[in-house]
């Protein structure tokens, strides 16, 4: 197993209705298309995808570097939410997401904690000139 001693958290960008009807399978399948089709890489570029309903999908395997954030990527989990469309990085994050979304963030997170010696956990906004996640990650761990 990898060393991993961060979490980096993520947004799809997608509208709460995107994919409306669509299992969640079919929405990560679509993510893992936009990445390996659309972008040339190996696999979808998250470790776990959080649905509009709180369920958690597997992405790439925990065992295999994530693909999420250049030069972050190394000894990181990668997790994106569905949504977050039109987001700001100062937006609060029931704005964009669901309650069933934050539980079940919050429980990855503390699996994840659990597992391995995670240090650090950190937004995308944080270590890009990016919107995404579309909240505030520090204060929101704090809340």
């Amino acid at each position: 197993m990898r060393k991993i001693t961060s979490i980096g958290i993520h947004c799809s960008a997608t509208r709460p209705s995107w994919y409306e009807g669509k299992s969640n399978g079919q929405k990560v399948a679509e993510i893992k298309r936009w990445h390996v089709q659309d972008r040339g890489w190996s696999d979808i570029g998250y470790n776990y995808i959080i649905c509009r309903d709180g369920e958690v999908k597997n992405g790439r395997p925990i065992e295999r570097t994530p693909a999420h954030a250049k030069g972050h990527n190394k000894g990181s989990v990668g997790i994106c939410l569905l949504g977050g469309h039109g987001g700001t990085r100062d937006d609060d994050f029931a704005e964009n997401f669901t309650p069933e979304q934050e539980v079940a963030l919050r429980d990855l997170i503390a699996k994840l904690k659990e597992q391995h010696k995670i240090r650090k956990i950190w937004g995308h906004n944080e270590v890009s000139s990016k919107a995404c996640p579309c909240w505030d990650v520090k204060a929101w761990l704090k809340g």
